[in-house]
């Protein structure tokens, strides 16, 4: 059932590996864009190894792979300005905000290319 999400961004937090690499090249491969995050980086308190750049590079290799384009981002979700950051990123890489998906507390957002 490919093309499920043609013409879609999916925006992903914890892209660099396991279930958020996963999803990544899955949505790809159903047709969508992608708007990858990951902290990539050791954090304090957590005893299992974290991802690295390296992991991150590989999600945009495999979802490039796929033909559809993808924003990576090496950000820590906690930080607001930081996720602010990134739709700024993602905004000046030809994103526009189309819609709003509303979670408690969070303002989760669909993206799309305009080029």
């Amino acid at each position: 059932m490919t093309g499920r999400v043609a013409g879609k961004v999916a925006f992903i937090t914890g892209a660099a590996r396991g279930q958020g690499r996963s999803h990544a090249v899955k949505l790809a491969q159903e047709g969508a864009d992608i708007i990858a995050v990951d902290v990539c980086k050791q954090l304090d308190g957590v005893t299992i190894p974290m991802s690295t750049p390296d992991d991150l590079a590989e999600t945009v290799a495999l979802v490039e792979a796929t033909g559809r384009r993808i924003i990576a981002v090496e950000a820590d979700v906690r930080d607001l300005e930081t996720m602010q950051a990134v739709s700024t990123t993602a905004s000046h890489n030809s994103v526009a905000w189309t819609s709003w998906w509303p979670m408690p507390g969070w303002p989760a957002m669909a993206m799309r290319w305009t080029k």
